[in-house]
């Protein structure tokens, strides 16, 4: 799991990288803001594996996000939202989606399903659209529920995601992001993507930030693309669907 800017941690971003800020509602027309919610509400499910979908988050999705954010094997790890996590923080953040769109109209916040579970909200991930002159805060985040680490889930939706979104559809080569010392696991994701822990000196490059009241520190890892990495980038071929899963 990787934490969110001054306005994202504010609405109670569920992330625990730092995501870019994005254009906001009151720079957008009602129209164009009407425009890029039914864009976003009709994205197309993402088939991570025959069961897990990546895709939009819902309203509907208020109650698993209380859930989640309050088990401390999320929290913990988390930068940016509030504790307690309740109904009224969730739905501020449910309410920002669109405020966290591409300019084609593409989510850069989404959700991971368990098809199998009807579709319940078990983590969310994000990407960035902020220009490669923008280096200043993370361009990828995720939690995942704890029933479903150690699956391989989260590295194969960051590689895809990243390609995808971040580097086809926005043009971007540059990406920073920040994972809480001890987090090995988290890590492990960051690096088998391609992301490096910076060091200056020999010295693994740390961060500090104050989360309730304590200093953390956190590892500072970077991917930075060239074209021949971005045209040898492994695409992730997306899942078959379970047939009994399929709306009919």
């Amino acid at each position: 799991m990787t934490g969110p800017t001054t306005i994202e941690a504010a609405q109670g971003h569920p992330i625990e990288h730092a995501i870019p800020t994005a254009t906001t509602t009151n720079e957008r027309t009602p129209e164009e803001h009407t425009r890029l919610l039914a864009l976003h509400n009709a994205y197309p499910p993402i088939w991570l594996t025959p069961t897990i979908t990546l895709g939009p988050w819902f309203p509907s999705d208020r109650e698993t996000l209380v859930e989640y954010l309050n088990d401390a094997r999320v929290y913990s790890f988390l930068y940016g939202p509030p504790f307690p996590y309740t109904l009224k923080d969730a739905d501020i953040w449910l309410g920002s989606k669109v405020d966290r769109m591409s300019e084609k109209g593409t989510p850069l916040d989404f959700c991971f399903r368990d098809m199998a579970r009807g579709g319940k909200a078990i983590g969310s991930i994000a990407v960035s659209n902020d220009s490669d002159e923008i280096l200043t805060g993370d361009d990828v985040g995720y939690w995942l529920a704890p029933e479903y680490h150690g699956q391989g889930l989260t590295s194969k939706a960051l590689r895809l995601l990243i390609h995808r979104v971040s580097i086809v559809e926005c043009g971007k080569r540059k990406f920073n992001a920040h994972v809480f010392i001890g987090n090995h696991a988290s890590r492990r994701v960051m690096e088998k993507v391609g992301f490096v822990v910076q060091e200056e000196d020999g010295v693994e490059l740390r961060k500090t930030i104050v989360k309730n009241g304590k200093e953390i520190e956190m590892w500072v890892l970077r991917l930075y693309l060239t074209d021949v990495d971005v045209e040898g980038w492994e695409i992730v071929q997306e899942a078959t669907p379970l047939p009994s899963l399929l709306v009919k």
